[in-house]
């Protein structure tokens, strides 16, 4: 059996047909298990079919949806992918009152070939990456694309074009029964590429059946077997690759597959395969220890610079992928807001920092040259052809249909600066078109206007790095400048330190005296914006979390957690398989480790803002055994940070990665821990040197570590335990986080 048809089979018989079960009705909000609590449900009205200020005068004022969104409901708005009913209403009223883009598009739409009626539909039983036949597939998807627009959009609505839409529907869904790579009996290499050709024409033929579903025209039976052929053929291969997708490939094999499993599974009528592709782009792993890969955001964006620029995981590929997964991700994350989820906002806008840092490797500055773009050495995980990229490639991309949903959410909806993004709009949408990976006429169906007022500077995040406070925040549409504020107070009043132009990168470096500080900045130009959010900040550090695990007075696994606004929470740990109670340091209790698989949970959230930062713990070692860790945290096994008692080279070491072992940035010490006594073990991260105390004296060190803390993620934190090796072999207490670096006396103070 061909090995694409093995795969789709054996993903559909194991859940796309599956009853919904009641675990999954909760919302992705809910933070379940080992899960954070991801913003995926924001105020401002996720997924509401939101009419432009400008356009309130032409179609009246709409009231905005305030049902739940899809993931937690299951329900699903119709149509609801990359066209509502409500962009199609005010899409036409654009066009017959004559106003552009839209009118100009409308007419370019009308006059192209492919909105023929002549044209006839060549439908193809298997279709293959590696022969013509792919070709078909990708003509007659653009054909019943723009034929159901060309419907959709008309005024008075032409039903001539809905019916020769479904005519090419019909011919594919009682023809096509494969997607391949290789055809039988070829010689040629499988190299598995059907997995994107399945998620990017899967996604793009649900699109279609989306929009046509509306019209009464095409027959319940046909519109069945339609979807029938959707499910067999395309989304068992988009579902198999995300239950068990590996780093062993690029961003783009996982949006295509994400984009593919979440318009099937909207347009199916499929709750599983919706919230399948809502969880593993924001790595939400619902309570299992899971594997995200590259399409993950907490992947995709491998690391964050300052002014909120996210260095895309394919940057140091080239531009041609690195905006294909830019052409995906806006039409992923558009398709989930329609239907009430907020992708676009996971994790401080995650995605719009990855946007204009891929944006700006393609633009020029005012002399033609390019833009000198910062990057954090990154391994290329895609097999066979491993290496290390050290800069951005840029072999710049001009045409891709890919920033129209991105520019129009993000600057029209919401009001956020995007001025790369902006940039890029204005040179690609000339050469908007023929790409069989993009969604034609991105310009027609996304293009809206933001008239509103002047937003607040939004998103200001402060880290400490090295001896500096490093501050970024997202811009606002309208704004000239910005006003960058210091207090010591949380209200202020605030001193002005320094004014940064809206044409720079809106990042500002501080070097304030010890103490705790507070932040603001302040969007100026036409109106009055108010500030932006407050961000605290201590310097040169504070205790974060502390943990005694010494079983007196009750206290068992709690500890004491500081949020980084200050305030002190009590949070539990969990005892895992067979951890246990033994004999503490001073006649007291420490937890016990049973080198098999016992362990301690603790709750996300303790490193998720850090970049300097100190770890600690008092061990000890009944024996050694390769790869356990007495401390481990990351978002999965991909990207984590851990300290092994005896490591890869047989010695105590601490090491972060951000993209597996092969991209592990390490500290060690020259001999393994010590065994059968008690033993004070210390991490700290200033800038990019990190160094190992053991009992108090430093053992080990590194200047050359880029990744922190926030960079790869805390969701799953352990203690005497990591991701897949036997746990420790003995016990562990004192366990304490702090934010910052503490010095050799500090560290020595501990120990004693």
């Amino acid at each position: 059996m061909n090995e694409s048809k093995k795969f789709a089979r054996a993903a559909n018989q194991d859940q796309v047909n599956d009853p919904l079960p009641d675990q999954a009705r909760r919302s992705l909000s809910l933070g379940l298990g080992l899960l954070p609590m991801f913003p995926l449900l924001p105020g401002c009205g996720a997924g509401s079919d939101d009419i432009d200020p400008s356009e309130l005068s032409v179609l009246g004022k709409e009231s905005r949806s305030s049902s739940a969104p899809a993931s937690e409901t299951g329900v699903f708005r119709h149509p609801g992918l990359l066209l509502t009913e409500a962009d199609a209403t005010r899409i036409r009223a654009h066009i017959k009152a004559g106003q552009e883009p839209w009118k100009g598009w409308w007419n370019k739409l009308c006059a192209e070939p492919k909105a023929s009626l002549d044209a006839k539909p060549s439908p193809k039983p298997a279709v293959y990456r590696a022969d013509s036949t792919k070709y078909a597939l990708y003509r007659d998807i653009q054909h019943a694309w723009t034929l159901v627009l060309r419907w959709k959009l008309s005024d008075p609505q032409d039903n001539r074009y809905a019916d020769k839409a479904v005519e090419f529907l019909d011919a594919w869904a009682n023809t096509l029964k494969e997607v391949g790579t290789v055809p039988p009996g070829s010689t040629a290499h499988d190299d598995h590429t059907f997995i994107i050709m399945a998620g990017i024409q899967g996604h793009q033929f649900a699109q279609v059946g989306e929009i046509l579903r509306t019209y009464p025209g095409w027959a319940p039976a046909s519109l069945k077997r339609f979807q029938d052929m959707l499910l067999n053929v395309f989304a068992g291969i988009s579902q198999a690759r995300l239950k068990d997708a590996p780093l062993r490939s690029h961003a783009n094999w996982d949006m295509a597959s994400l984009c593919g499993a979440l318009a099937i599974g909207v347009f199916c009528d499929k709750p599983d395969l919706y919230r399948l592709a809502c969880d593993y782009y924001a790595a939400n792993n619902r309570g299992k220890l899971k594997m995200f890969g590259n399409g993950s955001i907490v992947h995709g964006v491998y690391f964050m610079h300052p002014g909120h620029f996210g260095q895309w995981q394919e940057s140091g590929r080239d531009q041609g992928h690195a905006t294909l997964g830019m052409s995906l991700g806006g039409d992923l994350l558009e398709m989930a807001w329609n239907q009430g989820d907020d992708l676009y906002g996971l994790y401080n806008n995650r995605f719009l920092a990855a946007a204009e840092y891929v944006a700006r490797s393609n633009l020029l500055d005012e002399n033609g040259k390019t833009y000198p773009m910062p990057f954090a050495r990154q391994h290329n995980t895609s097999e066979p052809h491993t290496a290390l990229w050290t800069e951005v490639n840029q072999s710049f991309q001009h045409g891709r249909n890919a920033w129209e949903p991105i520019y129009n959410h993000y600057v029209n909806r919401m009001g956020l600066a995007a001025p790369n993004v902006a940039r890029m709009v204005v040179q690609c949408e000339p050469k908007y078109g023929g790409s069989s990976d993009d969604v034609w006429w991105p310009t027609l169906i996304h293009r809206r206007v933001y008239a509103g007022p002047m937003k607040p500077a939004s998103g200001l995040t402060a880290h400490l790095r090295g001896n500096r406070v490093v501050l970024s925040w997202w811009g606002s549409v309208g704004a000239t400048s910005y006003a960058v504020k210091r207090s010591d107070r949380a209200n202020g009043p605030f001193t002005l330190l320094r004014t940064v132009s809206a044409s720079e990168l809106l990042t500002y470096s501080d070097t304030p005296p010890n103490g705790v500080w507070y932040y603001q900045v302040t969007a100026q130009g036409i109106g009055a914006a108010a500030g932006s959010n407050v961000a605290r900040i201590a310097v040169p550090g504070e205790a974060r979390y502390a943990m005694p695990l010494n079983g007196v007075n009750g206290t068992g696994t709690t500890g004491m957690l500081q949020a980084p606004d200050g305030k002190w929470t009590v949070v539990e740990g969990a005892l895992l398989d067979g951890a246990t109670w033994g004999e503490g340091r001073r006649g007291d209790k420490a937890i016990v480790f049973d080198g098999k698989k016992a362990g301690l949970q603790l709750p996300a959230g303790i490193f998720s803002d850090l970049d300097d930062f100190s770890v600690s713990l008092w061990a000890y070692a009944n024996s050694l055994r390769w790869h356990t860790s007495m401390f481990f945290a990351g978002n999965d096994g991909f990207s984590a940070m851990f300290l092994m008692p005896r490591g890869g080279s047989g010695v105590l070491c601490f090491g972060i990665h951000g993209v597996t072992h092969n991209d592990t940035q390490i500290v060690e010490a020259p001999w393994a821990m010590p065994i059968r006594r008690w033993v004070h073990v210390a991490v700290t991260l200033r800038g990019n040197t990190a160094r190992l105390y053991v009992d108090g004296t430093e053992v080990g060190k590194s200047d050359d570590i880029l990744l922190s803390p926030r960079q790869v993620g805390d969701q799953v934190t352990f203690l005497g335990r990591n991701w897949a090796h036997p746990s420790f072999d003995g016990r562990i207490q004192d366990f304490r986080v702090h934010a910052g670096a503490l010095s050799a006396a500090e560290v020595a103070a501990l120990a004693r």
